[in-house]
């Protein structure tokens, strides 16, 4: 069953280390949650709502005494110290809003009212209980995450009511009604504000460490992944960086050594088929000594197929000392090299133009992209009767287009051009033509270089060959 590209492995160590941060922060958090003293909830006393009806202050409990024991104290006694607190300076979320209206004020849906506790409010302000209003949500109604029909509290200390939810109250004066209400309760309350700031202060920590972390893990992947790729288009080609983890540096070895193996198979079977192709000279030698007696029309014949069997050995053995691996490294300006080659095919008459050139470098060995490009001017040349050619960048390679305006080739035969000894020409008269190394000998170049080549039939008539290569970092 096929399955679909997944993560890359970076992107999983990110997540995973995003997800292990996150937990971290979770069990923080929550052990912040069982450690940590409880917030203070807010409140509206009734003293609250009374000085908030009759705009002044009313007199309240004495305030808390507090004890006070310096770091320096071990077991003596301290004397107590008053603190003189101000209840308005107590820290509040849902401070009383206060308005002015013709109406006495009603009571919303779960509402509740007490004629104790206007009587009460009623005294604290100095006003007869007939004007004043007061409705309130009871504790267990709104604090409770489900809502039962069960009894209704409100909560007392020493004797004063304490309302931690919805409160409507009024006073009627000679302008109308006064009244105050609790401001609805805020989505996060502050202490839950500060935990959610926390945590992202947390995440935002854990985010970086996480990236560098993950890209410090995966370079090494990347580089042996691009080492790799290069290995496979040239078994030449440097070998891996040996770095990173064990795990990694032990995939790294063992790459390096199934390069070496590989270039060592790579070298031997192309020492043999040069070899075989060397040794094939001398009976084709002593044939063509042999049929030196024949008639004069079998002789003729004989020679004409030993000179090309000569013609196809000295190319074989060409090819193989010539793609064998790239003997030099070093950076290569496309535009001067191809400028270079049109220079030198004007100057002997040869019908080749340069057209758009861009700025582009590569890397490589000169004298051997020199070959590939001249093996396709000379293609274009023989078939097409001339070429035109183009460099360009296209993201991160640099691409030549060496273009000729002949017959062009069926669809279907364009990629066995670059096949040994094909011909888009099917006779083997050496006039028209090579013996079809050519193409091989080119592919086999820009491959050695990381690169591609490629036949493509233009538009309106011709045939295009496509090469590209990695630009120089």
């Amino acid at each position: 069953m096929a399955r679909g590209p997944g993560l890359s492995i970076f992107w999983q160590t990110l997540l995973l280390l995003l997800l292990g941060g996150i937990a971290v922060v979770f069990v923080v958090t929550v052990s912040m949650f069982l450690t940590a003293p409880p917030p203070r909830p807010d409140f509206n006393s009734l003293t609250d709502i009374a000085e908030a009806l009759s705009g002044r202050k009313i007199r309240r409990e004495p305030p808390w005494r507090v004890m006070v024991v310096p770091h320096h104290v071990g077991r003596l006694a301290v004397e107590p110290h008053r603190l003189h607190l101000d209840p308005d300076e107590r820290q509040r979320e849902r401070r009383l809003s206060i308005i002015t209206q013709p109406d006495e004020p009603f009571p919303d849906p779960d509402m509740a009212t007490s004629r104790w506790f206007s009587h009460r409010l009623a005294e604290q302000i100095g006003v007869p209980v007939d004007n004043v209003r007061l409705f309130f949500e009871p504790d267990q109604r709104s604090n409770m995450p489900f809502h039962w029909r069960g009894d209704r509290r409100v909560i007392l200390r020493r004797g004063e009511p304490i309302f931690f939810d919805t409160v409507v109250a009024g006073l009627q004066t000679d302008k109308g009604w006064r009244v105050v209400r609790t401001p609805p309760r805020p989505m996060l309350a502050a202490w839950q504000r500060r935990i959610l700031i926390l945590f992202g202060i947390s995440l935002i920590g854990v985010i970086p460490l996480a990236w560098l972390f993950a890209r410090r893990l995966t370079k090494p992947i990347r580089r042996i992944a691009e080492a790799a790729d290069r290995m496979g288009a040239n078994p030449q080609a440097p070998l891996i960086t040996e770095e990173g983890p064990a795990e990694l540096r032990v995939t790294a070895q063992a790459l390096n050594r199934m390069q070496g193996r590989l270039a060592a198979y790579l070298t031997e079977r192309t020492n043999m088929i040069g070899a075989i192709a060397h040794d094939l000279r001398t009976p084709l030698a002593r044939i063509a000594f042999r049929i030196e007696g024949a008639p004069d029309d079998i002789r003729e014949k004989v020679q004409a197929d030993i000179e090309q069997m000569r013609a196809m050995i000295a190319a074989t053995i060409s090819f193989v000392r010539d793609t064998a691996r790239i003997r030099t490294i070093e950076p290569i300006a496309l535009a001067d090299l191809l400028g270079d080659l049109v220079a030198e095919e004007q100057e002997v008459g040869r019908p080749v133009t340069l057209g758009a050139a861009v700025p582009v470098g590569v890397t490589g060995d000169a004298m051997a992209l020199r070959r590939l490009f001249q093996n396709l001017i000379d293609n274009g040349i023989a078939y097409g009767g001339g070429v035109e050619i183009a460099i360009a960048r296209v993201i991160d390679e640099a691409e030549v287009r060496i273009a000729d305006r002949g017959p062009g080739l069926p669809a279907t035969v364009l990629e066995s051009m670059f096949q040994p000894f094909e011909r888009g020409e099917p006779s083997r008269n050496r006039a028209t033509g090579g013996i079809g190394l050519g193409l091989s000998i080119a592919r086999a170049i820009a491959q050695e270089h990381g690169g591609s080549l490629t036949l493509a039939n233009r538009s309106g008539g011709g045939l295009e060959a496509i090469c590209r290569m990695p630009v120089r970092p």
